[in-house]
């Protein structure tokens, strides 16, 4: 199956930003599960390429004129194999994967809601299941910014609040689980954009968990990084210089092609 991607990303400030530095993770890796057919990625100052810690591709941007409003585009078409994720692919030992972050410490209440769940593949479909039930999908009422233990508290949140959850759990009961940011096509039209879910490695295989859409397999995703959790494998992130109040607007189009196309 291949896959038509449109992703536009604006931010808008109050006031003039006089320099600009900026991490964009919107390029697509080759892996066993997707190649990548084409992609382009257009922004408005110039950049340069690396890898970081995770393996992600990396584009740094910097702006030195000043601007009020930037705008960023990834598009491209990405063929998905069909094949099951690999066996081991990090860059690092798994165990690296069980360490806590600001947004997955897990607190009192997390501890006892994961204490339930076994520390294998239907355990954790299980511990996905019920997290899916608790936390309705609800955008707008959490920013990047909230933790895992406030979203399982509000009973509401959108995919990295869902992902952050099922991660916090995952390492409290000790099995290595990393955030995974990307695309996923969808009949759905309030799936606009960019899209969260986990890879958990049980024994010697990783295995999907996207708890929004309650999936255990990843046909239809598209994976552009990964991370402890949503700062490390975020689209876009960085730092300005001036700017006030930033309005951050971004719709992601996913399509499927056909062979005619």
């Amino acid at each position: 199956m291949r896959l038509r991607i449109k992703h536009d990303t604006t931010y808008r400030y109050e006031s003039p930003i006089s320099g600009s530095i900026q991490y964009i993770r919107l390029r697509p890796r080759n892996t066993t599960q997707q190649r990548v057919v084409e992609w382009h990625l257009h922004t408005p100052g110039d950049t340069s390429q690396m890898i970081d810690g995770f393996g992600n591709q990396v584009t740094v941007m910097t702006l030195d004129d000043e601007f009020s409003e930037i705008t960023l585009t990834a598009e491209g078409t990405v063929e998905l194999t069909g094949k099951p994720l690999a066996l081991n692919d990090s860059v690092f030992p798994t165990q690296v994967l069980l360490r806590f972050t600001r947004l997955t410490e897990p607190d009192a209440e997390l501890k006892a809601f994961a204490s339930q769940f076994s520390p294998n593949k239907r355990g954790l479909l299980r511990m996905m299941a019920l997290i899916r039930d608790r936390i309705a999908f609800t955008p707008g009422v959490t920013t990047v910014n909230h933790t895992a233990s406030e979203a399982f508290k509000m009973h509401a949140g959108v995919c990295q609040d869902h992902t952050h959850v099922f991660i916090a759990c995952c390492r409290y009961i000790g099995v290595p689980v990393r955030y995974v940011s990307g695309y996923v096509h969808s009949h759905d039209d309030h799936h606009i954009a960019t899209h969260a879910w986990a890879e958990a490695f049980l024994g010697r295989n990783w295995h999907t968990f996207d708890v929004v859409n309650n999936l255990n397999v990843a046909e239809s995703h598209i994976k552009l990084a990964v991370g402890l959790d949503y700062l490390d494998a975020a689209p876009v992130r960085g730092v300005r210089q001036g700017g006030g109040v930033e309005v951050l607007s971004t719709v992601a189009r996913v399509s499927r092609m056909t062979e005619a196309q």
